[in-house]
Formats: structure tokens, sequence, C-alpha cells
């Protein structure tokens, strides 16, 4: 396991800003008093990126328009990316010094604390800049396994893991892709308006003129990742790559010739990819449970050990995985384009009901808005970034927000165990 040794001089974040009360309309609890938090986990997407696409032709298939010209590699963090991740780790550090969890004693000797990212670049990136801002001054260290990009990470894979046939079909039989076709129909069209699919190179020398013409197939292969392939995978890779040079603030030359002009827009293209997110573990929590037990079982670790802060940071296909296997509730993010928000975070928060000694648990999802992507917005406790509370359906929360922390324990037990036992005999 290689360290990352990050020193810095600045200051211990945090002391500012202390209050005993949360913020509403974060959709945070309205009083702390009889309330202390105990841990936290913070699993972590990573940051601002550039598209993934190795291949700089693969793109240009799909649209007369230039693409977005990057200055890092294929799938890396940006500058900017690194610059809202320092950004958030800042927000995180003051926050966790105002619960008392980052203390002076903690951050000099980095006892409790404990980082750990997944082996590639914009990972790894992530969790530096994070550490930078949460815990500037601190003697804390990101972890992760081997080099960088050398081999993958079993924790942060999101690979099937020897399903059964039966598994496999039952979760075909939940998810109905015709109707999912004929539901983004609109969002196909106007998609395939904006980038001038019909005088595409795709369109012009393949005679594949209809956008949303492929259905597509729900695939689940033994040591592959779920996928749905077919129009909602191709117009998931299209607007992936505007969204991202939206949010990096290319000109809007280089964002389908400046078509995409309105928020409306915006919101109805992104529906393709936030309905991908929404249907791949659709009705299927034994399959989501069967692909993520391994990071299950290392946040149930991480819990159960002495540290009180862990920060981990993977990709939207963890979390995905994560929501459907926790059998999380559908939710929705204010002021997000996105359902799983480039550098968004989950709060696994793990609490202290004071009057009765009895530890409780609440699921977070805190994000940068869209806004807040764009106009790169320093954070703090004072411009916080947005906070959804999310609710597990076997952890039922009490009138001020929680769920037995024993409830939730069993659920992620219970999770960790079917994903073992759905694989074939």
């Amino acid at each position: 396991m290689k360290k990352i040794t990050l020193k810095f001089t600045a200051l211990l974040l945090g002391s500012a800003l202390a209050s005993s009360a949360f913020a509403t309309e974060n959709g945070q609890i309205s009083s702390s008093s009889d309330y202390e938090l105990e841990k936290v986990l913070i699993f972590s997407r990573h940051g601002l990126r550039s598209p993934v696409e190795k291949d700089p032709q693969e793109m240009a298939k799909y649209s007369p328009y230039e693409w977005a010209k990057w200055n890092v590699p294929s799938g890396y963090l940006t500058a900017k990316g690194t610059v809202l991740e320092t950004y958030f780790g800042q927000y995180l550090g003051q926050w966790l010094a105002d619960k008392g969890l980052l203390t002076t004693e903690r951050c000099a000797s980095g006892e409790g604390i404990f980082t750990y990212a997944n082996a590639v670049q914009r990972t790894v990136a992530t969790g530096q800049a994070i550490v930078a801002g949460a815990f500037a001054g601190c003697n804390v260290q990101l972890h992760h396994r081997g080099e960088i990009g050398s081999e993958k990470d079993p924790i942060f894979t999101t690979k099937v893991h020897n399903p059964s046939k039966a598994l496999i079909e039952s979760a075909k039989n939940n998810v109905d892709l015709t109707a999912l076709q004929k539901k983004l129909a609109p969002n196909y069209a106007l998609l395939s308006e904006i980038i001038d699919y019909k005088n595409s190179p795709n369109c012009l020398q393949k005679g594949e003129c209809d956008l949303g013409g492929k259905v597509g197939e729900y695939s689940i292969k033994d040591g592959k990742s779920v996928k749905i392939t077919g129009s909602i995978s191709t117009g998931k890779k299209i607007v992936s790559a505007l969204l991202l040079a939206h949010y990096v603030g290319k000109p809007d030359s280089e964002i389908a010739n400046g078509r995409v002009n309105s928020q409306d827009k915006w919101r109805a293209i992104n529906e393709i990819k936030n309905e991908y997110y929404r249907t791949l573990f659709k009705n299927n929590e034994a399959l989501a449970q069967n692909v993520s037990y391994p990071l299950l079982a290392f946040i149930q670790q991480q819990l159960s050990s002495e540290n009180k802060i862990s920060l981990l940071v993977g990709h939207d296909s963890n979390i995905v995985a994560l929501l459907s296997a926790l059998g999380v509730e559908p939710y929705e993010l204010d002021d997000s384009l996105e359902n799983i928000p480039i550098g968004g975070k989950l709060l696994f928060e793990v609490w202290k009901h004071k009057p009765s000694g009895k530890l409780k648990f609440k699921l977070d999802y805190v994000y940068q808005t869209t806004e807040q992507l764009i106009n790169i917005t320093p954070l703090s406790l004072a411009t916080p970034p947005k906070q959804t509370a999310l609710t597990l359906e076997a952890c039922t929360k009490d009138e001020d927000g929680f769920c037995d922390y024993e409830q939730f324990q069993k659920v992620l037990s219970e999770g960790i165990e079917n994903g073992k036992l759905s694989g074939s005999k």
C-alpha cells in the first residue's frame, strides 16, 4: 500500500463559524443540543475530470461540430477540479472541527483519521485536494493500493461476482428498456437537434440517423460491470462530454456550437444520463449487493474501527451501487443537473443521542450546486455546499431524522452477506 504524504504549513481550518444549530434548508436537524457526532465516513466521487474516451476521434462521429479540447489526458482530474475539491475539503475541515471530530490533537497526531482512494489519477488527485483543504497542517496521509493506474483495487471495482443464473434472470426481468426508450424519446430528439446528429458522420456515412433508435441490452456478465447498451449508453456519453465542458468553463463554441442555450435544455438532455443511473440497479438490490459487497465490507470495517474520520474516494458507479445495495429510496438533488453529481459526497454519520446514550445513523448527500461548480465558489460553513438527507427503506427514521445505528449495521451486514451468497454455487 503506497502512501502519499501531504505536508502543509497552513493553520488548522475549522475554528471559525462554530454553531449550535444546523441549517434546516440543507436537510439537517434543527438542533444539535441532544446529539454528538461520534464518527463519520465520507465517500466521495472524484472531482471534475476530462472525458474518459481515449481515442480523440471517438466523439467526432456523433456531431459535425468541434468538441471541446482538453489540456489533461483522458479521464484526469482538471486544474479546476483540484481547486473545487480543495474548497470542498476546506468546508469539510470546518464542519468536522465544528462538530468536535477534527481537534488540534487529532490533527497533530493523525490518529483516528484514515483516507483512501482508488488507484487512478482522478481519484488520487481528488483525495489529495480534499486532504489539502480539510487537513491542512495535519499529519494525514492519503493511501491507495499499488502504483497509480497499474492495478485494479478490488474495493472499488463494480464488477459482477460470479452471478447465479437466478440472479441474472430476475434482474433482467426487472428492467424494461423498451418503456425507458419511449420515456426518453423527447430527450433523444432534443439532444439530436442540439448536436446536429443528422449531419454527423454516423448519419451521413453509416446511415445511423436515429440517435434514440437502439433499445439496447441490460448486460450482466461475470467479471464485468453491469451496463446498459444502445441509445441510452451513447446518449449518456454525449451528454457527459457536453456537461464536463460546461462545468470546466469551455467557450460556447466548443459545446455543441453554443446550442445548449438554456437551463431547461441542460436539464432535459441530462435526464438521459440520470435515467441511465436510475435504471442501472432499479428494483435490483440483490444485484447491487453482489457488485458492491467488497466496498460495503470495507465501509463496515471502517465504521467499526477506532477511526473517527474516514475518507474514501471512488466513482459514480460505486455510489450508484452503494445506494441501491443499501435500499436507499429515490431522491432528488436541488440545484444539480446530475443525480450522481461530480465531486458529490455521501456522509455516513454516526451520532450519539446524549440523553439516552444510543447511537444513531444518518446518511446525507453533500454536493456542489451546478452554479458553485461553474463559478468555482469557495465553500465554508457560511457558504456551504448543498445537503440532502437520504432515506433507507429498512432503517426507519425518528422525528429528528435519524435511524438506529444498530439497524443500519444490520442493513449493512445483510447487504454484504446477500452479495456473497448471490453468486452461483
